[in-house]
């Protein structure tokens, strides 16, 4: 007998509990279906006349453009989000390319570590479920930056990730070689820095170089219009590399 009572207090507990996640979560569903305040837009994305000191004069200007679109068609909950440069921007449609309808392209051409560190207020008010991060190739082209640098502010990204949406996975994908001999060793540096320390920082990794090097460690121009940038072909490859690891 007292252990058929436990059981049924165990049971409208168990239900009770069901219940309020489901309200909870229904409540966080009509909450962003509501148009979201100015106010609050301005407060989730970087003000228009943020500067960006690593930013070449065409990113200085096309930043708060990229913004501004974000601004207009926000992330919702639990999407899964591709953060970048213009190799990220340029990949355009990144829900056709994946068959997700919720896949949503963050990247800024021209942008580097430190653009994407100053623009993460998106991702901790929405909290998508997956970022997929390639960032870094922009920093390598200043003398005054080095790998070091960069793998720093990809660090205080995924600390700020980890910390203020602890339900984010995070995936850091190495640098893609390029066809300048300037920024070879660079590159690899870097690629070593986000491997070596996969798992220890809060983050998964994705080793795309490998799938872009040709035998002289430069970029294979079969996946490539410019020595940088990848054409179809190349963002084939990207894909099919990341398919499996996106929900």
């Amino acid at each position: 007998m007292y252990k058929s009572m436990i059981s049924a207090v165990l049971f409208l507990i168990t239900i009770n509990l069901f219940n309020s996640c489901k309200e909870s979560s229904k409540a966080a569903e009509e909450r962003f279906k509501r148009p979201i305040p100015m106010a609050t837009l301005e407060s989730i994305y970087p003000s228009g006349d943020l500067v960006i000191p690593s930013h070449s004069e065409f990113t200085k200007e096309h930043y708060p453009e990229r913004i501004a679109e974000f601004m207009s068609d926000p992330l919702q909950p639990n999407d899964i989000v591709f953060m970048g440069n213009s190799i990220t921007e340029q990949g355009g449609m990144w829900n056709e390319k994946l068959d997700k309808h919720n896949a949503k392209n963050r990247g800024i051409s021209g942008d580097t570590s430190e653009g994407v560190l100053a623009r993460l207020g998106e991702l901790v008010y929405f909290k998508p479920s997956q970022v997929f991060i390639l960032i870094g190739i922009n920093d390598l082209f200043h003398n005054d930056i080095n790998p070091e640098n960069v793998y720093e502010n990809i660090v205080k990204t995924v600390d700020k990730l980890n910390k203020e949406s602890p339900q984010t996975e995070i995936f850091v994908q190495t640098i893609l070689p390029t066809t300048s001999v300037d920024l070879v060793e660079k590159i690899q540096i870097t690629n070593q820095l986000i491997k070596s320390n996969a798992g220890k920082v809060g983050y998964n990794l994705i080793d795309l170089y490998p799938l872009f090097r040709s035998k002289s460690e430069f970029l294979n121009m079969d996946y490539s219009y410019d020595g940088v940038h990848l054409n179809e072909k190349g963002y084939a490859v990207w894909v099919n590399k990341v398919k499996p690891f996106v929900k």
